[in-house]
């Protein structure tokens, strides 16, 4: 089964970037309750996990590209990466490089998979962004992080969010709507809408507040695909089939075009 690879249009301008939201993949996983994983997690042996890694880069033309990932926690923490030395930077849900001939990488089924790119100085990030790490403003601390990194403005980057829940199927109740408004009520109105005892929350709209509040141009925001709980025949989705599959989401620089 051949997944998805949707790309942005616009960032087809820019000479040696390599980025994509894949969709649905079956992969080597044992049951339908361990579709396509991608990490280890105590119930994916090791061998199915590098078969599953081996088909995704050799599908989509990436058979040398080392794609570091990390240990997903649903915090804001963003990781720097500076080399291809492992292919898990460590425990975070972002991350950024200037290196070339790697991609970062994150996974999702149902959270919003943010790309991230500076075309001049070739920076990139991945970011993962759930309603827990929305709520730490992990959207927000991706373009600090990057500023305090690599001394960038943040008017330089451009940012694409990728297939994700939308507010027609993402109902949560008011406790969620709590923690995410102490710190960032403002952003929050025009992300949910009360919907009897509980509410619709839009997490698209949300992370763009933040990046809009943390200096992105408006113009330099893109939201990719559809809704993943309205799409289980393409997306993995968490909140519509429980215990799911992964989606990769990923950005690079190559150093050459044959790299």
């Amino acid at each position: 089964m051949k997944s998805l690879h949707l790309r942005v249009p616009h960032w087809g301008q820019f000479d040696g970037l390599i980025h994509g939201f894949l969709g649905r993949w079956e992969g080597q996983s044992r049951a339908a309750d361990f579709a396509f994983r991608l990490t280890y997690n105590g119930d994916e042996d090791v061998q199915t996990v590098k078969q599953n890694w081996c088909g995704l880069k050799q599908a989509f033309g990436l058979p040398r590209m080392m794609i570091i990932t990390a240990k997903q926690v649903h915090g804001n923490t963003i990781l720097r990466v500076s080399r291809p030395a492992d292919k898990q930077a460590g425990a975070g849900d972002g991350l950024m490089t200037d290196a070339s001939d790697l991609c970062v990488g994150v996974m999702s089924a149902d959270c919003v998979p943010v790309l991230f790119v500076e075309p001049v100085r070739r920076i990139a990030a991945a970011v993962h962004a759930g309603w827990r790490g929305t709520a730490a403003g992990i959207a927000h601390r991706a373009v600090a992080s990057m500023r305090e990194a690599y001394g960038i403005d943040p008017a330089a980057l451009h940012v694409a969010m990728g297939p994700s829940i939308g507010p027609c199927c993402y109902e949560v109740g008011p406790e969620v709507e709590a923690q995410i408004a102490a710190n960032w009520r403002a952003e929050l109105t025009g992300a949910w809408t009360p919907d009897g005892a509980k509410g619709r929350l839009d997490l698209r709209a949300l992370n763009e507040a933040q990046l809009l509040g943390a200096g992105i141009p408006g113009s330099h925001i893109r939201k990719i695909g559809p809704c993943t709980a309205c799409n289980t025949d393409t997306y993995f989705s968490y909140r519509k089939e429980g215990r799911t599959g992964h989606q990769l989401s990923f950005i690079g620089w190559r150093s050459s075009p044959r790299s």
